[in-house]
């Protein structure tokens, strides 16, 4: 799916959870020091981004608190009230069910077949009690539609997962490459035209 104005999609920093490998998914899990300083850069280098060309932007965020949370960071940076980020449950992460707050290592305790099973079916396989990648991609899909449809410059703040499939979906990819697609926090993308660029984040 094309888009004839610029789409940057940021993922949340890091988080405790993440330093421990464990599932996140609908369960929340707060900023590190390191991930809020990761805010922090995207917040700078967006700005610089934004300020290339002055033209209205819509932004969107993740209802989940670790989305929001680098959500209101990088709008201090660039100076917006937290009253213009707009949420969207579409842009939450992938359900993990059961396993959210788990680690892998602990997961394949029960399920020791769960990572091979779930790479060689990334389209179909769901976690106990979660959600597929058919589902995600559904309201991810209606998601992009609506942002395209916008034809305005978009910030959006969400997750590893369903941004990798936000940014799957207008690069015209299948579940496959998806899933293997690089889920940066000290990087975001610039969608555009059917094609992404990968920006770094100015340290401080």
């Amino acid at each position: 799916m094309k888009l004839t104005a610029p789409l940057y999609m940021l993922r949340h920093g890091e988080t405790a959870w993440n330093t421990e490998r464990r599932m996140q998914g609908t369960k929340n899990s707060d900023l590190t020091e390191r991930g809020r300083e990761q805010a922090l850069a995207m917040g700078r280098t967006l700005r610089g981004e934004l300020a290339r060309e002055s033209q209205p932007t819509v932004f969107f965020r993740s209802p989940l608190g670790r989305a929001r949370e680098t959500a209101e960071i990088v709008g201090r940076e660039i100076g917006i009230p937290s009253s213009d980020w707009r949420e969207d449950i579409r842009l939450a992460e992938l359900a993990y069910g059961q396993w959210e707050g788990f680690s892998w290592k602990e997961i394949e305790v029960t399920h020791p077949t769960a990572l091979t099973d779930w790479r060689a079916d990334p389209h179909g396989y769901c976690p106990p009690g979660g959600e597929t990648h058919t589902e995600l991609r559904t309201r991810s899909a209606e998601m992009l539609a609506e942002i395209a449809a916008l034809n305005t410059r978009v910030v959006v703040v969400s997750h590893g997962v369903s941004g990798a499939v936000m940014r799957g979906l207008h690069l015209g990819l299948d579940a496959r490459a998806m899933f293997i697609l690089e889920k940066p926090q000290d990087a975001f993308f610039r969608l555009f035209d059917g094609r992404e660029e990968r920006i770094a984040c100015v340290q401080a």
